[in-house]
């Protein structure tokens, strides 16, 4: 995963980005030290420290190559700068996109006022800056201002400063919804995924339940789906509670020879019947239209397994196909139910 931590001067992004990237054991990667380097080599042409959108314009192509080979070589990184483009997401495809995090640091006009003292005495705490260009209350506030106008519905996550000067990152979460936020399962996550896999009332459909083997190998796959693909099963957890209710994300589907993006889902005996199916659905069909950019989301199901082909039918999503699916040896006919991407490309052409 590239995690890109932007934003505005003084918004902590530098220090948040070396917290995470000692906590997680990751790369980081400063875009001021890249710009310095390229000002410095004479590879800036005549531009100077102060030609922020010219010298966006230069360095932002490095970082999409920089992005695109740690994806590609499955490394984990961190970038942290100003200079990112709130169009950042149409440079890279899905391919990209789902092993890519944005985050945007703001602080709003009231914090400012009331914290600038606190605020500029910790501007070094990162890194070394220069007193003489100690930004205004004014020009923080307008450039914060810019920068959420910047980055809102851009699909990077808009974080704003607490009371303690900090921000409460979660690499691990993929998205949320209204109850529920999707992170990527863990080997700790092994008792929870038991009391799923385990039962033989939520596994019905699968008929027949997982011992402890099959519980790890389910986990490992899960990995494995997230370092090839980006997503799978992610953890379903009530933001209230932190209760696991279940297991819902994308899974790349073989159907009929094609390789398809697909949702799935699966709760916790407890948690059924509470609309978390139909929320957790509809919650990655938003990811993978709005974020991902992808232009369909397919489910498959059994002909049996009535509550799923209702929540089919409450996302609006129509039968295409069938599919046939082999388990444990059992031969099982599936129905395929498809949902468009209305704003894509192919279905605007």
């Amino acid at each position: 995963m590239v995690y890109i931590i932007t934003g505005a001067t003084h918004t902590g992004k530098t220090l948040l980005s070396i917290e995470l990237a000692v906590r997680y054991r990751l790369s980081c990667i400063s875009l001021d030290l890249l710009k310095m380097g390229l000002i410095r080599s004479g590879n800036a042409g005549r531009l100077t420290a102060e030609d922020d959108s010219e010298i966006e314009k230069l360095l932002w192509p490095i970082v999409v190559g920089i992005v695109k080979t740690a994806v590609e070589n499955r490394q984990e990184l961190v970038i942290e700068g100003c200079y990112v483009p709130g169009d950042f997401r149409r440079y890279f495809d899905s391919r990209y996109l789902a092993h890519i995090k944005v985050y945007c640091l703001v602080m709003t006009g009231n914090y400012i006022r009331s914290n600038y003292d606190l605020i500029i005495r910790r501007e070094n705490i990162a890194e070394r800056r220069d007193p003489g260009d100690r930004p205004a209350i004014g020009f923080l506030i307008s450039e914060n201002k810019a920068y959420r106008e910047r980055f809102t519905g851009s699909g990077a996550k808009i974080m704003e400063t607490n009371i303690k000067y900090g921000y409460d990152l979660r690499p691990d979460t993929v998205t949320e919804s209204e109850r529920l936020i999707y992170r990527k399962i863990k080997r700790s996550d092994f008792s929870e995924l038991c009391e799923m896999l385990k039962d033989p009332e939520v596994m019905y459909a699968w008929e027949g339940i997982f011992d402890d083997r099959q519980v790890r190998q389910w986990i490992r796959k899960r990995t494995d789906g997230y370092k090839e693909n980006g997503y799978d099963y992610f953890a379903a957890v009530d933001k209230e509670t932190g209760e696991i209710v279940g297991q819902i994300g994308l899974l790349e589907e073989n159907i009929n020879g094609l390789s398809r993006t697909g949702i799935g889902y699966m709760l916790k005996k407890k948690h059924i019947n509470k609309g978390y199916a139909t929320e957790g659905a509809r919650a990655m069909i938003k990811y993978a239209f709005e974020y991902l950019g992808k232009e369909e989301v397919i489910a498959t199901i059994r002909p049996e397994n009535t509550p799923s082909l209702k929540v089919a039918g409450r996302l609006g999503m129509t039968n295409e196909t069938t599919v046939t699916k082999i388990w444990n040896g059992k031969i099982m006919p599936h129905l395929v139910f498809v949902i468009k991407n209305r704003n894509s490309a192919d279905q605007k052409r």
